[in-house]
């Protein structure tokens, strides 16, 4: 049973928070068997870690399947949020003063996050969240046609195609295994201070990455797609969409075969008939298969869930993601707790020790836990801790978090 929340939008949309959910396990997963470490191993800590062929399958089935799908999932539903906040306001200045200033508030807590675990994506998400101030009066079709641009990161094409042209050299491709080993001690061994100072360096290498890579204008692009779900009543009015949906996935799925053929030939051609294509070539071609790729398996998820979601039978199993989505703040930095305690100086230290088909078995079990917890913490309180401490700071007042007695539980 849904409790109604004080100062909350009637009439909860239940889908979005157990999608929500569901994103999240993506996420630990990928963040998991990544061991939270978000960037390049040092080459002598590949070729000396644990690496099973069944880990080999499970780190593709894993690359293929789960890791840069699900942010993209979590990034739309961040869009689809801000519209359903500026619906149950009035839209006027104050709500957008009050967004802005709640914007900023999640760039302080992202900050917070990324000095612990550099892969962090809310401070991102923070500096983006002012484009959605810019560009939510656009009319709506302007608002999906450049979602769908930056979505499929025409941006980032174009420039690593003016590049390879220009003969410009992707500085990210060449790594220096110094470095690599320097961080990788500091994040094994080092002190907490060392590891603080290590992750507050690498946040101008890291938008540098978000750019080169494109996936701040996927993440934007995510924003906008999000935003404009919200206005077509993606959520309010189901059944009526379902037709349509289908037929997206229907489109995404035949993406993915395109990707898949297009890349045999593109690669098959340049490598092997051709003789070879230089390593700047082929990563800028990987990349711009990957994106198309990943955005369209992300869609097929999303209408797939959707689709099982408007199954009664099916709908009770998923609300299982519930309670860990409404409260996904909390359940996303839980996550990196997580993380920090098995693999980082802050913990026991076993980053490069663990194979990845251990760590996705971890990956579920934690998520699990989170899903049990997050059903027990709802139960007693009207939102999670995180949660409800930026909405006190958002509104600089105190806001009630324990739930009375006679109330119903979750």
């Amino acid at each position: 049973m849904t409790t109604q929340l004080p100062n909350q939008p009637k009439n909860r949309i239940e889908i979005i928070d157990a999608l929500r959910g569901f994103t999240l396990l993506g996420i630990i997963i990928a963040h998991m068997t990544e061991q939270y470490y978000a960037g390049q191993m040092p080459e002598k800590i590949n070729s000396s870690g644990v690496n099973t062929g069944f880990d080999q399958i499970v780190q593709g089935l894993v690359g293929v399947l789960i890791s840069g799908k699900f942010f993209m999932i979590f990034s739309f539903l961040f869009g689809m949020s801000f519209f359903i906040q500026l619906k149950s306001s009035t839209g006027d200045s104050a709500f957008l003063l009050r967004f802005a200033w709640r914007l900023i508030l999640l760039f302080i807590i992202g900050m917070v996050h990324h000095l612990h675990y550099r892969g962090d994506i809310l401070s991102i998400y923070a500096m983006l969240g002012f484009g959605l101030l810019l560009t939510y009066r656009l009319p709506e079709k302007y608002i999906l046609w450049l979602g769908l641009l930056l979505v499929f990161d025409v941006p980032g094409m174009a420039t690593r195609i003016t590049g390879l042209f220009l003969g410009h050299k992707d500085t990210f491709i060449q790594s220096d295994q110094v470095e690599l080993m320097q961080y990788f001690e500091t994040f094994k061994n080092g002190s907490y201070i060392d590891l603080i100072k290590a992750n507050l360096a690498s946040f101008s290498a890291k938008m540098d990455y978000q750019v080169w890579s494109g996936r701040i204008y996927i993440t934007m692009g995510l924003f906008l797609l999000g935003f404009y779900s919200g206005q077509w009543r993606l959520f309010e009015d189901l059944p009526a969409k379902i037709p349509q949906l289908k037929k997206y996935m229907i489109y995404a799925a035949w993406s993915l075969l395109g990707v898949f053929i297009g890349g045999l030939v593109f690669f098959g051609i340049g490598n092997g008939l051709m003789g070879g294509l230089s390593q700047d070539v082929n990563v800028s071609a990987f990349l711009c298969l990957a994106d198309i790729f990943n955005a369209s398996l992300s869609i097929i998820y999303v209408v797939w869930f959707i689709l099982l979601f408007e199954k009664e039978k099916w709908r009770t199993r998923l609300m299982h993601f519930y309670a860990a989505g409404r409260m996904g703040l909390t359940t996303y930095l839980m996550q990196t707790v997580f993380g920090l305690i098995i693999f980082s100086t802050l913990g026991f230290k076993m980053v490069g020790e663990i194979g990845i088909a251990i760590l996705f078995v971890l990956a579920i079990v934690l998520s699990i836990f989170q899903m049990w917890m997050g059903k027990v913490w709802l139960q007693y309180f009207y939102y999670g801790p995180v949660e409800w401490i930026w909405r006190c700071l958002t509104k600089l007042k105190l806001e009630p978090l324990m739930k009375k007695a006679t109330e119903p539980l979750l």
